[in-house]
């Protein structure tokens, strides 16, 4: 928690990535993790808030992992969490696995059920509406994963993609904001969905970058 009573809040929610999955490994710690790199390079004026949950998908339950479904734990999440300046959501990568048979289109749709439920939640509890970001997840090296986990993101490298641009279409058609962490970072080859340590930082500090100019513009 961050006492200073100035300090940018900012809600990130996501899975494997934000909760600093290593590859091969159990979790990073936290100065390490994206979002304690994203933290260090803010500093004190900001306050990363992480919402962090390995299988979390934007919809539906994981098939492979129970008690997954974004979307129906988001209400909870943000409600306790306002007053925000902005909310990053960072999600994608999980509902393109092998139990998910829905179309790329369908899989991104309920993106626009967390901007709404931003709206909502900030109206409901009478705060100002924070910024919204979707994150562009990276791409999958699917043959990589294939060994690390077997069957579970096989038919997953085709459907990121298709993904990727929906995710920015529909951020753009909503009017919220994006930020491509596809551009910013490649996936370890140890399992070919996790970041290592140095694409952590790299996407930690790429992300505190977007950070200022979103809030200080």
């Amino acid at each position: 928690m961050n006492t200073n009573v100035s300090a940018k809040r900012i809600l990130i929610y996501g899975d494997s990535y934000t909760f600093g999955k290593i590859p091969g490994g159990l979790r990073f710690d936290p100065a390490t993790r994206f979002t304690g790199v994203t933290q260090s390079y803010l500093g004190s004026e900001y306050e990363i808030i992480e919402e962090g949950l390995r299988g979390r998908t934007i919809s539906g339950e994981n098939g492979f992992f129970p008690h997954r479904d974004g979307l129906k734990q988001f209400d909870g999440i943000i409600g306790s969490h306002l007053p925000l300046d902005l909310v990053i959501i960072f999600l994608g990568t999980n509902d393109t696995n092998s139990s998910r048979k829905s179309s790329p289109e369908e899989l991104v749709s309920p993106l626009i059920k967390y901007i709404h439920g931003v709206s909502w939640w900030a109206k409901h509890l009478g705060f100002t509406k924070p910024r919204i970001a979707l994150v562009i997840p990276p791409a999958i090296d699917e043959p990589a994963s294939d060994k690390a986990f077997k069957n579970i993101f096989s038919g997953s490298g085709e459907k990121i993609l298709s993904m990727q641009k929906l995710i920015k279409q529909l951020a753009d058609d909503n009017k919220v904001l994006t930020f491509d962490a596809s551009k910013v970072v490649i996936v370890s080859q140890v399992d070919g969905i996790h970041l290592d340590a140095e694409n952590n930082h790299k996407l930690g500090k790429a992300l505190a970058q977007f950070i200022k100019e979103v809030l200080w513009s």
